[in-house]
């Protein structure tokens, strides 16, 4: 006979609360979870409060930032701070949850359920029992006919109250949310004296047409103060398009109705991003460059700041090197923006992006964008390098 020593299950409770914060999160995958919808659903799923076991949110959030695949992001809108999920076994769900549609504004798919108290029947006579506890402020002494002909209406008990909650907010803002225009009517922008028409160019910076992905599409939308182009999956001012490659760029300028005399280039991070060999980097860009040239115009090109995804001598950052030196060997005007995001030593100046990757509506990768210090800090280098060139080349004066 042979004897089976019985099973132990071993309840590992700090790996518990791993695993039921990060699905917490994950529920969120689409927008963010702030901390509060953190503490709020986990405080939902399993009846605790987190503030109870971390006692401060300084604690909590220096927790989760040491959760293995969870990281934050900052709301460029508001500076909330949001957090994501990824993990090798939950990546199908996070795309999964990313990929559905959002509700519809103002819709409401859940109602206020209160159950009513069940009839009962006393000497014949048909009345509904009140709960044990009811909260009247003032009420009349209770007499033998009120009681029997009149139904008992029980009151909605009041919500308990919670220390440790913050009032919710009313309404997230995203830095890429399309603006809906009130009334039906678009907002026409009216453009300054310093810049270009818009109705034609779309963004512009001294007098120079932008082009761009999404790094120059958030120097123009929240520096510069134009708005997106309205009916678009995709957002887009002019030729600042999310998730431009230079393949698309060039399409693009090819097909413009109006192109200016004057125009800034910043593009081809996506193309590293979605590990395009340097062979095809190079033929995308020269044709970018015909086309330009094709409508009598030469370009300023500039050179491309760090992908803040990749860090060291990986062979994306090896690829970005020699691509910003054939830029800067075949193009006659170039502005080089990479020296304004390092350090003396070569170190990325990683305090001029944001904390974390996010997801933007024109590529299926993530962007590490500049944040507001790096957008300040590109529109300065930009400015200082436009006024060189200008004042020191009789060929490119316009003023």
């Amino acid at each position: 006979m042979v004897l089976l020593a019985p099973t132990t299950t071993t309840y590992d409770s700090e790996e518990d609360l791993k695993v039921q914060l990060r699905s917490v999160i994950i529920t969120r995958s689409k927008e963010g979870a702030t901390l509060d919808e953190i503490i709020d659903d986990y405080s939902e799923l399993t009846g605790d409060h987190l503030l109870d076991t971390f006692f401060s949110r300084n604690a909590l959030v220096a927790y989760l930032s040491a959760l293995e695949g969870v990281w934050c992001s900052t709301d460029g809108a508001h500076g909330l701070l949001l957090w994501f999920c990824s993990t090798p076994r939950t990546r199908h769900v996070v795309h999964m949850i990313q990929q559905q549609r959002s509700p519809r504004a103002g819709s409401k798919s859940y109602r206020r359920y209160m159950p009513r108290a069940l009839p009962t029947t006393t000497y014949g006579v048909q009345f509904f029992n009140p709960p044990a506890t009811v909260h009247v402020e003032a009420a009349p002494v209770a007499t033998t006919s009120n009681v029997l002909t009149q139904p008992y209406e029980p009151q909605r008990p009041r919500p308990r109250s919670n220390p440790y909650q913050r009032p919710r907010r009313m309404e997230r803002k995203h830095p890429y949310a399309r603006q809906t225009p009130r009334y039906g009517m678009m907002n026409r922008r009216q453009s300054r004296s310093d810049e270009l028409d818009f109705s034609m160019y779309g963004p512009s910076y001294h007098r120079h047409q932008l082009v761009g992905d999404d790094f120059f599409l958030a120097i123009a939308k929240w520096e510069l103060g134009f708005s997106f182009d309205p009916g678009h999956d995709i957002e887009m001012s002019g030729l600042c398009i999310s998730g431009l490659t230079l393949a698309e760029a060039a399409k693009r300028v090819e097909m413009a109705p109006y192109i200016a005399e004057h125009v800034l280039v910043n593009v081809g991070t996506v193309d590293l991003l979605h590990g395009r060999v340097m062979i095809d980097l190079i033929h995308d860009f020269d044709q970018l460059i015909a086309r330009f040239r094709a409508r009598n115009v030469e370009p300023i090109v500039t050179t491309l700041t760090p992908v803040a995804n990749c860090g060291g001598r990986t062979a994306m950052a090896q690829r970005l090197h020699k691509l910003n030196e054939y830029i800067c060997r075949t193009c006659p005007r170039t502005i080089d923006l990479w020296k304004h995001f390092v350090h003396p030593d070569g170190a990325v100046r990683f305090e001029c992006y944001q904390p974390g990757p996010r997801k933007v509506s024109g590529s299926i990768m993530a962007h590490v964008l500049w944040n507001k210090l790096g957008r300040q800090h590109l529109l300065s280098a930009l400015g200082n390098e436009i006024a060189n060139q200008l004042t020191t080349d009789d060929q490119w004066r316009y003023y």
